[in-house]
């Protein structure tokens, strides 16, 4: 049922995509020509033909058509481009192929703009009405938990998030599973009868979060949901693994089986080195005003030098000179001996609120994220990206666990998930996780959803 209902909206929403392609392209004639009737019929009807099978395609193809609960708008926006600008591309080529020469590409490109407007306006604002619903208590699904203490991050990311529409109805495990979940739904112990609870409560979906999975359990689980009719979704650190690239590379004539433990998509790996390259250079050339203007500040509050120099271990352990707008007093370092008491963060990590060595100007610097503008300098040369892990200290990577040393198998970045998701409210353990999900994720579509996160950090002014 809940199959068959999915299949009927995603099929409403395709339409949707279709109609709004059909109106944007309309809209794009009358603005470029002053009236829609300048296609000649059989051209009009060739060309909305092929919007029509071209944006279904591609509708069902990049999952525009899919309302997730949880999908983040810079997600959506990705793949609303993807729909407006691959779509219009495959309409350029067809109309070249028919001879329409005399409707020149400036109508394409006044097309492409209004698509994308029009489909993410309307994405936005369904969303933004099924979100206030949710938040409301309509339209939520029920949900039991089966975990250890690897669940207590996703129930707490379930509770920040009530637009999710999902409501926990019960956490099964063990008192690892008390801190986070306590005041959240009923905790039951390990043993319980699932198919009893599934009877006896209205569950719409079961997740496991566990590290240890029995075989012969998640096996009875898996049967017992798909014969009742419930959702089932599970967690493992294991999946991490299974995200490696897997391969057969060959040593002469022998053939090795191969796991890397980072991305192999080499197109991909060079177009985020292009994409450094490009977009540093132009930060450092258009936002050359703006360095100037914190420089000065920065001279008129406190005596010492513009910049803050400090060596940070870059890829598999590479150092380097990471820059950054001095924001605290010349003497840091020294006073931060005195200052250990008051650490507020747990692993080798340092940082205390209301930290006395931080100036005036640089207390805004740190709140705005202003100050790791630098650090495009870093880009430039090559040994940093502008997404990636944060670099760590040569200190605080001697005390890394062996697990955690696998964040420095990708080259360190301005911003990753641990700067858009909280980042000093986050305990280590789970920072050196989120690094790894970046690892084993990476995409070029994480890249621009974490890239469009951070400015939306910046403009918050969530940074300190």
């Amino acid at each position: 049922m809940l199959k068959e209902k999915a299949r009927a909206i995603n099929t409403v929403l395709t339409m949707v995509d279709v109609i709004l392609a059909i109106i944007s392209f309309n809209l794009a004639l009358f603005i470029e020509f002053g009236r829609i009737s300048v296609l000649h019929h059989k051209d009009s009807v060739i060309l909305q033909l092929l919007i029509v099978i071209y944006w279904t395609l591609l509708s069902n193809g990049l999952g525009t058509n899919i309302m997730y609960r949880s999908r983040p708008y810079s997600m959506v926006l990705f793949n609303c481009l993807g729909l407006s600008v691959v779509g219009t591309l495959f309409l350029v080529i067809s109309a070249w192929a028919f001879n329409l020469f005399y409707l020149g590409i400036q109508l394409f490109g006044v097309f492409v703009v209004l698509n994308l407007i029009f489909t993410f306006s309307f994405k936005t604002l369904v969303y933004q009405f099924l979100k206030k619903a949710r938040k409301k208590g309509l339209n939520y699904l029920n949900m039991v938990i089966i975990g250890d203490h690897t669940a207590n991050a996703f129930v707490r990311q379930l509770v920040k998030h009530p637009e999710w529409g999902y409501r926990i109805t019960a956490v099964i495990g063990d008192a690892a599973l008390e801190k986070d979940c306590a005041d959240v739904a009923p905790l039951l112990p390990a043993n319980t009868d699932i198919e009893q609870l599934l009877r006896d409560k209205t569950v719409d979906e079961i997740i496991i979060c566990k590290e240890d999975i029995n075989p012969h359990q998640l096996e009875s689980l898996v049967q017992i949901c798909s014969e009742v009719g419930v959702v089932f979704r599970m967690y493992s650190p294991f999946f991490n693994m299974l995200a490696n690239k897997t391969h057969m590379h060959y040593f002469g004539t022998t053939p090795l089986l191969t796991i890397s433990n980072t991305p192999m998509n080499y197109l991909a790996l060079k177009a985020k080195h292009f994409f450094d390259a490009v977009f540093s250079g132009l930060v450092l050339i258009g936002l050359s005003p703006v360095f100037l203007g914190i420089a000065l500040a920065i001279k008129l509050d406190s005596k010492g030098p513009v910049f803050f120099s400090q060596k940070r271990v870059g890829l598999r352990g590479r150092r380097f000179q990471v820059l950054k707008f001095r924001t605290m007093v010349v003497n840091a370092e020294e006073l931060r001996q005195q200052l250990l008491e008051r650490n507020e963060m747990d692993g080798p990590v340092f940082k205390i609120a209301d930290d006395p060595r931080i100036t005036r100007v640089g207390r805004f610097l740190r709140k705005t994220s202003l100050d790791e503008l630098p650090q495009f300098f870093n880009v430039l040369m090559g040994e940093m990206s502008v997404v990636g892990p944060r670099p760590p200290l040569p200190d605080e990577v001697r005390v890394y666990e062996r697990w955690q040393l696998r964040r420095l198998s990708m080259k360190p970045g301005i911003t990753c998930i641990w700067q858009v998701s909280g980042r000093n409210d986050i305990p280590f353990e789970e920072w050196m996780k989120m690094d790894l999900e970046y690892i084993d994720n990476w995409s070029l579509k994480l890249d621009f959803v974490l890239f469009l996160k951070t400015i939306r950090t910046m403009l918050r002014g969530d940074g300190r």
